[in-house]
């Protein structure tokens, strides 16, 4: 639901700067994260996650159309990737803050530290001067960005399918334990961080197209790995590799940063960031009867089905459109 909203949270603070309306979607994260240690029902526990959705959901999109909108010309992806490898040393550092924080502190203690981290980012936020501000446009559906909403939700549906059914994989059928499910993700955590740099600096030396392209190809031999093979290490490796390849995603946003004019940047990013979860609200369920219904091959045969419709829609962008896109803006 959050996600759904995203849109609509981004059309009520359309008139703010857009480093404004994200310190106000940080704030309400944090506030959210720091109401978890105050929870004291399955109502209340709801709400609370509710609300620090909502900003977390604000936040994702914002921060991307922020780093397009400071960034130059030719080093959109360069960028992305270096945010995307400091989300990985965020990652890194958070893990490491729980372990600190959770035995003085406690469970409920742990989350007050964690918000305020997240308020303090808020409050940087407000600090920075953002660069050639514009009026933003009212939200719309526009056909010339099309390819990017397709995209955006084909993404979101390998991103579920993988992220929801390989780790339950790896759980139900091969019988992995909490440790080695929890060594697996920092260590995917480290390969996010090792990749996203070269990521970055292939999207703009290839360009979006063909990274994208390649990106789907070897997902849909990732996908049909999952499907066919049965070694757990092998499938392991699988997942790493998948993970590693999250980073190239941001081809898509750095596409929408290529045809869209700034005032429209934000807009459109929410609007992505919706179509992303219309395929995060009905995958997982689909997925989920699929898997009882037929097997789990099927399930993933179907992820794979996922990459070779996102191959078609990538297939149809074309640098002499971004031009003519630029100049009709």
């Amino acid at each position: 639901v959050p996600g759904f909203l995203t849109v609509v949270l981004a059309a009520l603070t359309m008139r703010l700067r857009e480093s404004r309306v994200t310190a106000l979607a940080l704030t309400i994260l944090g506030i959210g994260l720091m109401g978890y240690s105050a929870v004291s029902s399955l109502g209340t526990l709801i709400a609370v996650t509710m609300f620090g959705s909502l900003g977390f959901h604000l936040f994702y999109p914002l921060s991307s159309g922020l780093v397009l909108s400071q960034a130059g010309e030719h080093n959109r992806g360069n960028r992305m990737g270096q945010k995307n490898a400091v989300e990985a040393i965020g990652t890194l550092i958070g893990t490491g803050l729980v372990l600190a924080f959770i035995i003085p502190l406690g469970l409920r203690g742990s989350f007050v530290p964690a918000g305020g981290m997240v308020i303090l980012g808020a409050i940087c936020l407000l600090l920075l001067h953002d660069k050639d501000a514009a009026p933003q446009v009212r939200i719309t559906f526009r056909r010339k960005y099309l390819i990017y909403y397709t995209l955006s939700m084909l993404d979101g549906s390998r991103r579920q399918i993988f992220g929801t059914f390989a780790v339950f994989l790896l759980v139900r059928n091969y019988h992995v334990g909490v440790r080695t499910i929890t060594l697996l993700l920092l260590a995917n955590t480290v390969v996010t961080l090792i990749s996203s740099l070269p990521i970055g600096f292939l999207i703009d030396r290839l360009g979006e197209r063909s990274l994208l392209i390649g990106n789907y190809l070897i997902l849909i031999v990732l996908f049909s790995t999952y499907a066919l093979v049965h070694t757990v290490l092998l499938l392991g490796i699988v997942y790493c590799i998948d993970n590693a390849l999250f980073g190239c995603s941001t081809a898509i946003t750095t596409y929408l940063g290529k045809i869209a004019p700034r005032n429209e940047l934000r807009p459109t990013l929410a609007m992505g960031s919706t179509s992303n979860h219309v395929a995060a609200v009905g995958v997982p369920v689909l997925g989920g009867i699929i898997w009882d219904q037929f097997g789990y091959q099927i399930t993933f045969f179907a992820g794979a089905a996922t990459c070779i419709a996102s191959v078609l829609v990538a297939m149809a962008i074309h640098l002499p459109a971004h031009r003519e896109m630029e100049a009709t803006a």
